[in-house]
């Protein structure tokens, strides 16, 4: 017979855990108030550290928040949700170079199914967005912190397409993690028209619905700003 380990478990996470449930099925609904601390502390015949541990947990997960009055708020998580508690640990990993490496790796592939996924899916008016970021960012040209923000707003107006939260909020998180690599590529001279000709070639792929080349294209320009970076930080930008 093989058996596995028993974890032995804190009572903060116990008394989380049985809210989390009762959130999960319905018993405690979206917007309703949470019992007090001391009603709390009854019901689980615990003292109030342990309670407060549990809110704690419980509002880092997403399942509620607190109000304007201190009252936990009963919530739903969301992928933000989800993604903020990874970020410690994301940046953490990107203190290392193949961290830093994994990251930009997984940011390529991402984005460039991301492209794919838009060439596919994008309507006219989803179209007509991506279209004024893109000319937001081709007069952006020549500032840099103008240029650096009309960059991210083309490639979040693409990772919008569908109205996926989950693809919008990882898109966001590797975004935010990855932002230094951002600056220090867009510093390197040339990078900026090289880049807003990149967002073109994936533009005009997303236009005429064609997700290879979307893809490519993509793939392509992170590739690019990948080795800019690598520039970049060899002239001491970072």
């Amino acid at each position: 017979m093989n058996f596995k380990s028993v974890k032995r478990r804190k009572v903060h996470e116990d008394v989380a855990e049985q809210i989390e449930d009762q959130i999960l099925s319905g018993g405690l609904e979206k917007g309703a108030n949470l019992p007090s601390e001391r009603s709390l502390m009854e019901a689980f015949n615990v003292g109030r550290p342990a309670v407060r541990e549990a809110l704690l947990l419980l509002q880092r997960g997403g399942f509620i928040e607190v109000s304007s009055n201190g009252r936990p708020i009963v919530t739903r998580p969301t992928a933000t949700n989800v993604l903020e508690q990874l970020s410690g640990s994301a940046r953490f990993l990107l203190s290392s170079k193949d961290g830093e490496r994994s990251f930009q790796d997984a940011r390529r592939l991402f984005e460039a199914a991301i492209a794919r996924n838009a060439a596919e899916i994008a309507s006219p008016q989803d179209i007509e967005r991506i279209g004024a970021a893109l000319r937001a960012n081709r007069e952006a040209i020549g500032n840099a912190e103008a240029f650096e923000r009309t960059d991210v707003e083309f490639h979040v107006a693409i990772a919008n397409t569908g109205d996926n939260t989950v693809f919008t909020a990882l898109h966001a998180a590797i975004a935010e993690w990855l932002s230094m690599q951002r600056k220090v590529s867009l510093r390197v001279p040339g990078v900026e028209a090289k880049a807003y000709k990149s967002h073109e070639e994936i533009y005009d792929a997303i236009v005429v619905h064609q997700p290879e080349a979307a893809w490519l294209a993509m793939d392509q320009h992170l590739r690019d700003i990948i080795e800019s970076f690598q520039k970049g930080s060899q002239h001491g930008d970072v």
